[in-house]
């Protein structure tokens, strides 16, 4: 039997409002599934993103620069 069958099985069993609630849920659904899926940032939002894996936590603007002049130093 299939998933279909089974779940027309089901359904027939159904009282109207149990019914009703399951065709609400069901449109409900369809709506949000054919939702387009967000596009993938871009330009500089792309690289913001990827520098946020590497640093969990946004550094002050005097650790940048420690960093740099640590840098500088070797």
């Amino acid at each position: 039997m299939s998933t279909v069958e089974l779940a027309l099985k089901e359904v027939r069993c159904l009282d109207e409002q149990t019914a009703g609630r399951l065709l609400e849920w069901l449109a409900r659904n369809k709506t949000a599934s054919t939702a387009p899926a967000p596009k993938a940032p871009l330009g500089i939002d792309a690289m913001i993103g990827f520098a946020r894996h590497l640093h969990a936590e946004p550094k002050t603007t005097a650790e940048w620069m420690a960093e740099l002049r640590a840098g500088e130093a070797e």
